[in-house]
């Protein structure tokens, strides 16, 4: 019986194997594998061509229909490639894989009703339940039960603007909700008096006074919120149990309530200043140890940004209000006066082998678009070239003044970067690959003066596929699989992501090697690009989580942008080997960095993600989760090396 059940599995294997090498063979001779070639290079229109007349003769190939699906998609071609992947499904209607490809698809293209139901069918295909979305999408969250409030007495100011005033009925009728801890609220600003005289009228804890007196007398701990923000009564719970030790703020989330009664939720990220300065909603809602008093008033915004200089800072990840008269208050952005620079030479390092076209496109680029050229220094580093055509590049750039070295080995993207470093002196090294085009105006002008901000360190870029779709827009840790993600993958060009985040400039938890610019300090002190570990990827997102733990920032900007063909300098992981050893670089990553390389501080942990869409939903948290995020985010002091990315 056994030796039968040993016979029948070896003819298994054997069946398998002979139909898997007529399957590569018939791909290989007939134009599939043209096809991957040229949809690697992002020659889109020639890949098509290859898929579709391999297709035609062998049109049950689901493989190969699903790569023509995806080439559409990379093309912006969402019509063809829905179309293909319904024609798959119809061929395969039990293949949940496709529909779930076919969901994203739906989703980038803005079916997003569509998408949803495609992406319920395809989990009923795994096994797997499915709960009724909320209107929004965004699922329905559980707060966990909030510690007990310690306090007896606090102190509530409402900084009040010209017409937020009819929004302080709703704000007073949630703190009288308050009932566990005695208050008192002053309402201070620029308002119609007639208004705030009725109110203060109806409750003697509540005083209207103009600025300049405002807190002149409170000691201790200060709530402060805006107009027409409507508490949660479980708020003062959660905001107390985080002002502990040296914490002199705590913020949280909130959401905002439109006309027409249609909330949406704002989750913000770990605790830094940077962020602070350019977030188009900041918190809604803070409470701080002490708040001293200021002429001015005590704009919210305003108020957090300061008390980052004075003690540790902390944000409680949960909604604990509602705000019914959003986009009064913005971040202010950076100063706008002449911002400081860092001066001396930039040195640009750029790895190629082969694809002469595709770096002749960089150079030209980079080149033309510098403010100064002559400040900037060329390293070209070959590995390996052969092709004419690109030796004919390379020599008429040589003649240029950019230098080309040469390094005949197996492609060791850290190594090559390190070598070019060695016995340089440039106060500004920025790290490229050949694969790009350069689209910002006085792009070394932007980079002189982003680094030299107070603790950035380095600089990433934000890079688009040829069809403007986005390919990065920051490094987020965890994300999918546990693994890190380009942010805002495959996003529109008119998309911008929760709170902006894939327009404006913020912190990051790393940035791609693709375009990273950075002070040539830091890259000395974290010890260069680990070559040992990771030759060809993770070798980025390991560098700038050491940079990070350092204490320098890593800093998302958006105002450069290029366009990437990826991975043109090595080609893509298309190949087992190549696989292979990009799993093993992933696994050394996951395993030097450990829960640290699971989390990410600028992304908020109620947001759930569904494939690459890394903000689908909203999850619930528990209590631990809640003051795990706490305590790990914190901010620090300006004296003490670590940052708020600092797990």
């Amino acid at each position: 019986m056994s030796q039968n059940f040993g016979r029948i599995s070896r003819l298994k294997f054997l069946f398998k194997a002979f139909g898997d090498y007529r399957l590569k063979t018939r791909r290989s001779r007939h134009g599939a594998d043209e096809g991957d070639a040229a949809r690697y290079r992002n020659h889109w229109n020639a890949a098509v061509g290859h898929y579709e007349r391999y297709l035609f003769r062998y049109p049950n190939d689901i493989g190969v229909r699903v790569r023509l699906a995806n080439t559409l998609r990379e093309s912006g071609d969402f019509s063809a490639a829905i179309a293909v992947l319904k024609e798959a499904i119809a061929s395969r209607p039990e293949k949940a894989s496709i529909q779930f490809t076919l969901a994203d698809v739906l989703a980038e293209a803005g079916f997003t009703v569509e998408a949803e139901a495609v992406r319920k069918r395809a989990l009923q295909l795994t096994g797997a339940e499915w709960g009724e979305p909320d209107p929004v999408g965004l699922g329905v969250v559980a707060h966990p039960i909030a510690p007990a409030c310690p306090a007896n007495r606090i102190e509530i100011l409402i900084d009040v603007e010209v017409g937020e005033e009819r929004g302080l009925n709703a704000t007073l009728a949630s703190l009288r909700a308050l009932t566990s801890v005695d208050w008192r609220v002053t309402i201070s600003g620029r308002f119609d008096a007639r208004i705030l005289e009725d109110i203060a009228s109806a409750d003697p804890r509540v005083v209207v006074l103009p600025r300049e007196s405002a807190l002149k007398k409170v000691l201790g701990p200060v709530l402060l919120l805006r107009a027409g923000t409507v508490v949660r009564p479980d708020s003062l719970g959660w905001l107390f149990w985080a002002l502990k030790d040296e914490v002199v703020a705590v913020y949280c989330d909130h959401e905002e309530e439109d006309a027409n009664s249609v909330t949406r939720p704002i989750l913000q990220s770990a605790p830094h200043v940077l962020d602070l300065l350019t977030n188009p909603t900041p918190p809604a809602l803070v409470l701080f140890g002490h708040l001293e008093h200021e002429k001015r008033g005590h704009k919210v915004s305003d108020s957090l940004l300061r008390a980052f200089g004075r003690g540790t800072v902390r944000h409680v990840p949960l909604v604990l209000a509602c705000v019914q008269t959003p986009n009064g208050e913005k971040g202010d952005g950076f100063p706008t006066a002449r911002q400081a620079e860092v001066g001396g030479r930039i040195l640009v390092v750029i790895p190629t082998r082969e694809e002469g076209a595709a770096l002749d496109v960089m150079l030209t680029s980079l080149l033309a678009r510098a403010s100064n050229r002559a400040e900037i220094d060329v390293v070209v580093i070959d590995n390996g070239s052969q092709e004419i055509s690109t030796m004919d590049v390379l020599e008429r750039w040589r003649i240029q003044g950019v230098e080309v070295l040469r390094r005949d080995e197996p492609f060791n993207w850290s190594n090559l970067n390190n070598i070019a470093c060695e016995g340089r002196e440039h106060p500004i090294v920025v790290f490229a690959n050949n694969d790009m085009e350069m689209l910002s105006e006085n792009w070394d002008l932007e980079v002189r003066r982003l680094l030299a901000i107070e603790s950035v360190g380095i600089v990433g870029a934000r890079l688009l596929y040829p069809n403007d779709r986005v390919q990065h827009a920051g490094i987020v840790m965890g994300a999918l699989n546990g693994e890190p993600l380009h942010e805002g993958l495959r996003a529109g060009p008119d998309e911008r992501g929760p709170l902006d985040r894939w327009v404006r400039r913020r912190p990051a938890t790393a940035v791609t090697g693709a375009f990273m610019a950075m002070r040539r300090s830091v890259f000395d002190q974290v010890g260069g690009f680990d070559a040992e570990n990771f030759a060809v990827s993770c070798n980025d997102v390991d560098f700038c989580l050491r940079a990070g733990a350092a204490g320098w920032t890593i800093l998302y900007a958006p105002e450069l942008v290029l366009r990437h063909h990826e991975s043109l300098s090595r080609g893509h992981s298309n190949t087992e080997a190549k696989r292979q050893r990009a799993a093993e670089e992933m696994g050394r990553l996951l395993a030097r960095w450990g829960d640290r390389a699971l989390f990410d501080p600028t992304r908020n942990p109620q947001w759930e993600g569904r494939g690459i869409r890394l903000f689908a939903g909203m999850r619930s948290l528990t209590s631990e989760e809640v003051m795990d995020w706490a305590i790990k985010t914190e901010s620090r002091p300006p004296n003490q090396i670590e940052t708020p990315t600092l797990a």
